[in-house]
């Protein structure tokens, strides 16, 4: 161990439980015996207590847990007392065949059979690198060496102090004893690990003696910081209660991968309420390494199957999936790796989801998509090259968004001639084309008139314009793009902002969204 700052020794944690976690999708323990058992493997060393860790000045993932984690549901025994039942079933019982396992070590686990885990089941692995900006776990290395050996997929972690120096140079030195990352397949983002302050009310308040405004601006600049050396940004450890007492339920963070902590002892149950800057997580630490555990120290899973491990390896989750699911939505391929790189640059080097998503809805690639998929649907043939190309040229030149060329299409020639050729036959092919229902006789004539008096791109225009349909285009793109059905307050709020900003402005208002950046994280490609 290198040279350290002496703390304090200081006991149990004296941080209140916040509001219970109501765990989603919460499954009844499976029993014991219906699970894998442990191979005989050596005995690894437990994780110290708190004191300990604090006399030593070395802290594990979730030190702090048994005092900071938010109190689970009634049928989920809390960290701080939990159960015998509880800790024998710390051995996954029922593992999603979504999910893949793992674990995290520190130098407190120094004769780890790696092996053996791996033929548990795990595949991958977080090891504890640095701690503040002068401590390191001197075992990291050889536990890397040999967690690589054994073919898990293995990441660091760092355990910040804030109070002791700035985020930049603690993921400075992260990054210097081995918080690094490439893209091979086989090296996990590194993480920063963010929980309460181990010390408490001897050293510091629970808060490192920062504002939330200032824990922000800690874990921001620690953050931009890794990005700038490795090329990504780190996973950020930490549980719903620190990110509401510490951080003010910030919601910034959302570009920055979640590690979610809850110890519920049952990798079935989920792991409850998020904290506020997302809407899903990457790994989450059911339990610590009490009782029976599967795997050494404590206890993780991955929020995805193998593949989605690998692609998270890669880099191609996060900004990249986001690329990703932008291609696929708008343009219908998938993007080439330099496609990633070029669009995840920009994103990096700070241009907004905005600027991004108005680029592909403003590409010539999704205008010809689009002008193709309207002829399709309005007149029920292809479009001829000319026509595409005269189409392109007018949006090019702003004269029209995407959203014209079907409004022009429904008021063509060749539209009213397909229904009728006459005022009644296309008053009512309307009905059922945009509204998707029968119109009364009287509406049929009162329409019918209108195209008299004002011609038909007129009457297409207050179709088109009406809430009926703008509320049917809007529910269509919440399926698309968010893959959900529109709540009241959401439909009602976009199709106001439809009317301002047409359905050009709502895709990419969609997909600029954050909920469309997290959904892109869990998608398969």
């Amino acid at each position: 161990m290198s040279t350290w700052i002496r703390r304090a020794p200081w006991g149990v944690l004296g941080l209140a439980v916040t509001a219970a976690l109501v765990a989603g999708g919460t499954l009844p323990a499976a029993t014991a015996d219906t699970g894998p058992t442990p191979s005989s493997s050596p005995t690894v060393a437990a994780n110290p207590s708190l004191e300990a860790q604090n006399d030593a000045h070395d802290h594990v993932l979730g030190a702090t847990m048994t005092g900071d984690a938010p109190a689970p549901t009634a049928s989920v025994p809390t960290p701080s007392q939990p159960s015998a039942a509880a800790h024998a079933q710390a051995i996954p019982q029922a593992v999603p065949s979504s999910r893949i396992l793992g674990f995290d070590v520190s130098s407190f686990q120094p004769n780890v059979d790696w092996s053996a885990a791996y033929d548990d089941g795990a595949r991958f692995v977080y090891i504890k690198a640095t701690e503040s900006f002068n401590s390191t776990n001197d075992l990291f290395q050889s536990q890397w060496n040999a967690a690589g050996t054994a073919n898990l997929v293995r990441g660091a972690y760092h355990f910040a102090v804030p109070f002791e120096s700035s985020g930049a140079t603690q993921a400075a030195y992260f990054v210097a004893h081995g918080g690094t990352w490439t893209p091979d397949g086989t090296t996990l983002p590194p993480v920063v690990d963010m929980e309460t302050n181990p010390y408490g009310n001897v050293d510091g308040n629970i808060c490192y003696d920062k504002t939330p405004a200032q824990m922000a601006s800690w874990i921001a600049d620690f953050s931009n910081t890794v990005l700038a050396r490795t090329g990504i940004r780190p996973t950020v450890y930490t549980n719903p209660n620190f990110w509401q007492t510490c951080m003010a339920g910030n919601k910034n963070f959302v570009s920055n991968p979640l590690f979610i902590a809850n110890w519920t002892y049952n990798v079935a149950s989920g792991p409850g309420t998020l904290p506020a800057s997302w809407s899903t997580y990457v790994f989450w630490q059911y339990a610590d390494d009490g009782g029976t555990p599967l795997f050494p120290g404590d206890q993780d899973v991955f929020n995805g199957d193998s593949a989605a491990l690998k692609r998270f390896a890669t880099n191609t989750t996060l900004d990249g999936n986001y690329i990703t699911a932008l291609y696929e939505d708008y343009l219908d391929r998938l993007p080439s790796q330099s496609d990633i790189d070029w669009w995840s640059a920009s994103l990096a080097n700070g241009a907004p989801r905005s600027s991004i998503s108005a680029g592909f809805v403003n590409s010539d690639e999704y205008r010809l998509i689009r002008i193709d998929a309207a002829y399709q649907s309005v007149l029920g043939r292809p479009a001829e090259q000319a026509g595409r190309l005269n189409w392109l040229d007018a949006m090019r030149s702003g004269g029209i968004t995407t959203d014209d060329i079907e409004t022009s299409l429904y008021a063509s020639e060749e539209y009213f001639q397909q229904h009728g050729d006459n005022n009644l036959g296309f008053v009512t092919s309307l009905y059922q084309t945009l509204l998707h229902r029968q119109g009364s006789a009287s509406d049929y004539a009162f329409w019918s008139n209108l195209i008299v008096q004002h011609g038909r791109a007129w009457v297409i225009a207050q179709y088109w314009d009406a809430n009926e349909t703008i509320s049917e285009r809007v529910s269509a793109m919440y399926q698309l793009y968010l893959g959900r059905v529109p709540d009241p307050a959401g439909l009602k709020t976009w199709v106001n902002v439809a009317l301002q900003i047409g359905d050009t402005g709502l895709r990419a208002g969609f997909t600029s969204s954050d909920e469309y950046y997290a959904r892109a994280q869990t998608r398969t490609f």
